[in-house]
């Protein structure tokens, strides 16, 4: 068991996914794919193109609309049948670790699959007029075609209208067989582990929403191969690339001390999931974005969300009295640059009213 200075492990992960003074020359392209799938933003218009906020300073918006456009990247449904984006070219390995695979196909899965069989690409409205069949059922068939790779929503733009084909002859130059469901779980596994250097059991489960069982079996087979270790970091058991140990004990011991409002798709949010909505539950509120001081996660805002300004109800923070008081300017002010206070106020701050 190699136990491990945690300071020193998140400092390496946040210089490697470009937290740690942030440069814009380093390569978008490869953090996209090590953190893929790639979500669009937890609160944004359905439409909108997958988003890595905070690590650079370029306008990703842009770039990725031109990407997906032009399918360099594409849609699926991924990590529990949740929608995310890839490079195209990965399409072999996330469908194998991802892939849902059909058992049984209802009566609407069915016509949905031999109508676009027979006609070719078709959107929603198209296949609505030629079967009968509700948009609802039509809606729930594609997903679940979709989670099966069996079918490609065809996601270019912003537009509603989108176009859905067969998958394999879409993309029919490509080797589906490329990899065992067992090596594409390993790799996935090893991209999270080297962005994350320390992780743990909860963490894998939280980001790829993979079953316990390929969990297991694949961290069983990289400890054996020798490509992760076991570690300890304050007191907690976890997991570490091997190649890693010597970096990790390199690194400087003293993160910046910076503050981020995190999307709730954010990377760093997504990895730690469960023991997030644990900490922060709240019966009244829902969490709309979290607080992030020195790598460490520790609030929420919380409040609701509407088309139009939330509201922003509270800011519960797992931090000493002390400190809370002691941050106070600082946590706000980075608030107030997500949420412009002349358009939506904060109402209180660790459960005292604000002055208005």
């Amino acid at each position: 068991m190699i136990k491990i200075n945690k300071t020193k492990a998140t400092y390496l992960s946040l210089k490697r996914q470009n937290l740690i003074e942030r440069n814009d020359d380093a390569d978008y392209e490869a953090l996209f794919r090590m953190m893929s799938p790639v979500p669009t933003l937890f609160w944004t218009t359905p439409g909108e193109p997958p988003l890595i906020q905070h690590r650079f300073n370029i306008d990703d918006r842009t770039l990725n609309n031109y990407n997906r456009a032009n399918r360099n990247i594409i849609k699926g449904r991924f990590r529990g049948g949740n929608v995310g984006y890839i490079y195209t070219d990965e399409l072999p390995l996330y469908m194998t670790a991802y892939k849902k695979e059909i058992k049984y196909f209802n009566q609407f899965e069915e016509i949905v699959l031999r109508t676009i069989k027979n006609e070719g690409a078709m959107n929603i409205h198209m296949i609505k007029e030629i079967t009968g069949l509700l948009s609802k059922h039509i809606s729930a068939s594609l997903q679940k075609l979709q989670k099966a790779f069996i079918v490609f929503e065809d996601q270019v733009d912003n537009e509603w209208d989108r176009a859905w084909y067969l998958l394999e002859e879409e993309f029919y130059d490509m080797d589906f067989n490329k990899y065992l469901k067992s090596q594409a779980v390993e790799e996935v596994i090893l991209r999270f582990a080297y962005l994350n250097v320390f992780i743990n059991d909860s963490m894998i489960r939280s980001f790829t929403k993979l079953s316990n069982k390929h969990i297991n079996n694949a961290k069983l087979s990289l400890i054996e191969k020798g490509k992760l270790v076991e570690a300890t970091a304050d007191d907690k058991q976890g997991y570490i690339i091997s190649s890693d140990i010597d970096e990790i004990a390199n690194s400087p011991d003293q993160i910046p001390d910076d503050i981020y409002i995190l999307d709730l798709n954010d990377y760093i949010v997504k990895s730690n999931d469960r023991e997030l909505k644990v900490r922060f539950y709240s019966k009244q509120h829902k969490t709309l974005h979290y607080i992030m001081k020195q790598g460490e996660i520790i609030g929420a805002l919380q409040g609701h969300f509407r088309f139009g300004p939330n509201d922003l109800e509270d800011v519960i923070l797992d931090i000493s009295v002390a400190d809370s008081i002691k941050f106070r300017n600082r946590i706000i002010s980075a608030i107030e640059k997500v949420y412009a206070p002349h358009d939506t106020l904060l109402l209180r701050y660790c459960g005292e009213t604000r002055m208005r």
